[in-house]
């Protein structure tokens, strides 16, 4: 059997919040799940990217904010027995100082990546499947912090016979 990944066609997914001072129409924090574009057999294994994308002007906790009383980022998956999340990557931080805070906190700003390596079940039947899950984060600008949120995403997955 071959796997094919593709994409959802909810391509980008946003979150808004209502610090937002520019536009409040576009999204604080933008998601992007990117498959990669190959053919795969049961047990192979990949990387999911979750590009997110931070409005300028805010920044989300990393997933060790080193503020107990921040919201960390996770990423949690739909439980599927087709495949499994090996591990989460989450990139490297920046260390910033902000009026809210009276320690340096661990952030993330513009565009980063999450990648999740994932294991195709070496049982997978011949089906269309969802890669889904949700990221929850904690939008911030200088100022204060948004209530936490999550943000569903989705990439489909084919597994095709030989």
């Amino acid at each position: 059997m071959l796997a094919l990944i593709f994409l959802s066609t909810q391509g980008a997914i946003a979150a808004t919040g209502h610090l937002q001072k520019n536009d409040p129409t576009q999204p604080i924090v933008s998601i992007k799940p990117i498959a990669p574009q190959k053919n795969f057999h049961p047990g192979d294994k990949f990387e999911l990217i979750l590009e997110l994308t931070i409005s300028p002007g805010f920044h989300i906790n990393s997933q060790n904010p080193e503020d107990d009383l921040l919201v960390p980022t996770s990423v949690e998956f739909k439980e599927d027995p087709a495949f499994e999340v090996k591990e989460i990557i989450f990139p490297e931080t920046k260390t910033k100082k902000f009026k809210f805070s009276e320690k340096p906190l661990s952030v993330y700003e513009g565009q980063v990546e999450i990648k999740a390596r994932i294991e195709l079940g070496k049982d997978a039947r011949p089906d269309s499947l969802d890669l889904a899950g949700q990221i929850r984060y904690q939008a911030c600008d200088e100022q204060a912090c948004l209530k936490p949120t999550s943000t569903s995403f989705k990439a489909k997955i084919k597994v095709l016979h030989d």
